[in-house]
């Protein structure tokens, strides 16, 4: 019930189980990978596996400890455990760093391990109580959701934007979020409307048409201030975005 990984190097090859996983992670970080995605694991996160749903599990830290409870979805049925449904939720949710939910848990295992007549109707009851919590407080992360919402769209303008001159890879801005770079693009695209690599584009091509027309620096002043290697490369993509080079924007905007 209680799992703790500290190898150098730890990864389950692709995989599913007949039965519902739950997963709570107590120390360390994981990555976590299904059909939907890429996401990760860490403290207070719940990792949910449906009967049949594939994933494959990688560790990230040095240590990787967490609760792990097994049960048939005949036993979440028949205790009526209202457990989010295939495709509700991702994979990994992150709960409130309290320990209510943990102490639930330390419960089940006590039980499992009483084993005695009583000891199923018990942790039937606890996995109803966990569900329970787990739906209120994703009740109300739903009804914070908007000011969550625009609170994170302004992170992710912010991280972009200091890294629109920097010319830094994504999968370094995505660790800097500790997020896999796909993870991370799939965000971005979700909140901004447009992927990492297209947001930082089209400010790029904002910033300069700014810098022509309201600076005296030179064209390649200008390429290499927005981390273009090459002036070729910037006047390719200025005029891939405007149909005009650098050159007749100016002028025109002078």
């Amino acid at each position: 019930m209680y799992s703790a990984v500290n190898r150098a190097e730890w990864r389950t090859a692709p995989h599913a189980h007949e039965c519902y996983e739950l997963l709570y992670v107590l120390e360390g970080r994981c990555r976590v990978e299904t059909a939907t995605g890429t996401f990760m694991a860490q403290p207070h996160h719940l990792v949910l596996f449906h009967p049949y749903q594939w994933h494959e599990e990688t560790m990230l830290s040095d240590v990787y400890a967490l609760v792990a409870l097994r049960f048939p979805a005949e036993f979440a049925a028949e205790h009526h455990v209202p457990l989010p449904r295939p495709g509700e939720l991702p994979p990994v949710i992150a709960l409130p760093p309290t320990d209510e939910f943990r102490r639930i848990l330390d419960r089940i295992v006590a039980e499992y391990q009483r084993r005695d007549s009583y000891a199923p109707a018990m942790i039937g009851s606890y996995l109803f109580q966990f569900a329970v919590l787990l739906q209120r407080a994703l009740h109300e992360r739903r009804a914070e959701a908007p000011s969550l919402q625009r609170a994170q769209e302004a992170g992710l303008r912010h991280l972009l934007d200091q890294h629109i001159a920097s010319g830094a890879p994504i999968r370094d801005l995505a660790r800097q979020v500790h997020m896999s770079e796909s993870h991370f693009s799939h965000r971005v695209k979700a909140l901004l409307g447009v992927s990492p690599r297209a947001y930082v584009r089209e400010r790029r091509i904002a910033r300069a048409m700014e810098l022509l027309a309201s600076t005296p620096m030179s064209i390649e002043e200008i390429a290499g201030a927005l981390g273009y290697d090459q002036p070729p490369s910037f006047f390719r993509a200025f005029k891939r975005a405007t149909g005009q080079t650098p050159g007749d924007f100016r002028r025109r905007h002078s």
